[in-house]
Formats: C-alpha cells, sequence, structure tokens
C-alpha cells in the first residue's frame, strides 16, 4: 500500500492539535526554549497516534519508514517528531548498520531532551545490540563536541548492557573519559547506564562505582536461574515396550477388513441366474406333443385294415367304408372288386 507522506503528516497533526492543550505547549515552548514547534498534546497521544499509524501500513518498509521519520523531523513540531521516534522504535528490527548516519543526523539536531533520549535508548541501542560492530561508532560520538551525541552514546549502551555479557568491558572504554564532563544530563546518562548494567555485570558496575565515587544506587543482581535437571537416561527396555503395542494395533483392524470382504460374496449370489432355472423346469413337461403320435395310429390302422381283409368279405368292407364317411375311403376299396371281376 503507497504512503502519502503529505497526506500522512497532516492527518497526524490534526489529531495531535486536537488533543492538545494550549497552556501546556506554552509551558513546554518556555521550558525547552527551542524553536520548535508545541501543540501540547500529552505523551501517551502521541504514542497512540504512532501505533495507528504503523498498524495502517503493516508492509512499510526500512526505506520507506525512514524517508517519513525524515519528513516528520522536518516539521520542527515536537509532537511530529515524538510520533516518528515512536515508529522507529516500533520498527527497530528493520534498521541496518547503514542507517547509522541517518540516526547520527537526527541525533545531533535540536529537540526536547526526552525524544533525542529514546531515539538514542530505543532505536540506536537496538541496533548496537543487533551489530557489536557499531560499538565503536559509540566510542566515537562519545567523542563528539555535541552535548547530544555524547549523552547518545551512554543512552545507547543500556540495551547492550542488559543482554551481552561482554558489553561492559566496551561501555568501560567509551564512559571513563566522559567521568570529568560537565554536562549534567551526560552524567545522569552515564548513572542511567550503570543501573541497566548492574543486573548482569553487578560486580564489574559496583567495582566501577566505587573507583570513581559515584553516587548512584545500583539494583541487585539478578537471580540466577538454577540448571536444568539433567535429563533421565533412556531405558533400554523401554523402547520394545512401546513398539510392541503399536503393532498390535493393525491385528485389531483385521476382522473389519474381513467383515468388509464377505459383503461382497453375499452379493455375488444374485438370484437372478434361478430365474431361468425355473423357465426350464416349467418347460420341461410338453404335454402337446405326445398327443400327435396318437391321432397317426389312426391313419395307419385303415390301410392295415384293408390289407387284412379277405377277398371274401366285400360286404364287411363296404359296410366297414360307409361307416368311414370319407370319399377317398371308399374309392380304395373298389379297385380291388374290379380285378377279381
Amino acid at each position: 500500500m503507497s504512503m502519502n507522506f503529505g497526506r500522512e503528516q497532516s492527518l497526524l497533526r490534526q489529531r495531535l492539535q486536537a488533543k492538545g492543550n494550549p497552556a501546556a505547549a506554552a509551558e513546554q515552548q518556555q521550558r525547552h526554549g527551542t524553536s520548535q514547534t508545541f501543540l501540547g498534546a500529552p505523551d501517551a497521544e502521541i504514542a497512540a497516534a504512532a501505533g495507528d499509524l504503523a498498524a495502517a501500513f503493516p508492509a512499510m518498509g526500512r526505506a520507506q519508514m525512514t524517508a517519513f521519520v525524515r519528513t516528520l523531523w522536518k516539521s520542527k513540531i515536537h509532537e511530529l517528531r515524538a510520533a516518528g521516534v515512536h515508529l522507529l522504535a516500533m520498527r527497530a528490527s528493520l534498521l541496518e548498520p547503514a542507517d547509522l548516519p541517518f540516526l547520527e543526523d537526527l541525533l545531533g539536531d535540536e529537540a526536547a531532551d526526552a525524544v533525542l533520549g529514546r531515539l538514542a535508548a530505543d532505536v540506536l541501542g537496538a541496533l548496537v545490540s543487533r551489530h557489536k560492530k557499531l560499538w565503536k561508532d559509540l566510542r566515537r560520538l562519545a567523542g563528539s563536541d555535541k552535548d547530544g551525541l555524547r549523552r547518545a552514546a551512554l543512552r545507547a549502551a543500556r540495551l547492550p548492557l542488559a543482554g551481552d555479557d561482554e558489553a561492559f568491558a566496551r561501555f568501560r572504554e567509551l564512559a571513563e573519559p566522559l567521568l570529568a564532563h560537565a554536562d549534567p544530563l551526560c552524567q545522569q546518562a552515564l548513572d542511567e547506564a550503570l543501573q541497566a548494567a548492574a543486573p548482569r555485570h553487578h560486580a564489574a558496575a559496583t567495582a566501577f562505582v566505587q573507583q570513581f565515587a559515584r553516587s548512584v544506587v545500583l539494583p541487585p543482581p539478578a537471580p540466577i536461574a538454577p540448571p536444568p535437571p539433567p535429563a533421565p537416561a533412556p531405558a533400554a527396555p523401554a523402547t520394545p515396550a512401546v513398539t510392541k503395542p503399536a503393532k498390535a494395533a493393525p491385528a485389531a483392524s483385521e476382522p473389519k477388513v474381513a467383515a468388509t470382504k464377505t459383503e461382497p460374496v453375499a452379493k455375488k449370489a444374485p438370484t437372478t441366474k434361478q430365474e431361468p432355472t425355473a423357465k426350464k423346469a416349467s418347460k420341461a413337461p410338453i404335454a402337446k406333443k405326445p398327443a400327435k403320435p396318437s391321432q397317426t395310429p389312426a391313419k395307419v390302422g385303415k390301410p392295415a385294415a384293408t390289407k387284412k381283409a379277405p377277398a371274401g368279405k366285400k360286404a364287411a368292407g363296404k359296410a366297414g367304408s360307409g361307416k368311414a364317411g370319407s370319399g377317398k375311403a371308399a374309392a380304395k376299396p373298389k379297385r380291388p372288386t374290379a380285378k377279381s371281376r
């Protein structure tokens, strides 16, 4: 999502101006004595506005973020600069060592000390924690002739001191030259760095305070976490005991497979195949075919009677032919009578 720097800056100013207090703005202007413009908005409203801006542009990259913060910084409005620093702190993981000159320009500019302190501790400090090679740049800033850069070097050491076991030796190298500096804010930044280092480097921080007669009160050392209990030795027989139930598990499912195989067998015996057998059984007894041979003997019997009849019995033949009632049957007995004459 593209970001219109001018539009977002205008919306941010309108929001913070609506939350501002003219009396608080006048008091801040008098206290800081700078050429900046103060809207009188509380810090909580500034942080909330920066959070909403970051949520509205979640895909904001490193280059876009630094360019937008530079635009806010050039406005010379205290609240807009503070919102830009909050945005950098929330996205500090995007910064790289190549961004150190950009941060150095902001830290060397005239601004409220609260804004510069947050920029050094939360932004530059996070960058040094991830890149130890930047300690040499902190030593360079500590030797600067600008009060803001010297303070920034001490404030940026807080986060590395709290998370790195080897950081105190590096901090000592840049802090010792600043012990005689007359800037009260620089001395305050040095004591705050010692307090941040005490939980992790309590012995070294205590020795530093005693050696240079610092009046700072150090917090107690961080409690040492007990070592984790040794891992129990794996029992040799435990492994086969666990694997055996795993092999027995498939056996329980075998009856289910057998049950599913029997179902198709029952379906393979269809009832439709028995229907042809029933039809064959019904066709087997054919009653009409035996009735035909019963008619053939009647026809054969007539010529048989004519052949067996004696020549002398003509009257019987005539009587039989008359009873038959068929013309063809009567013609056959007349032929033998003619030959007999």
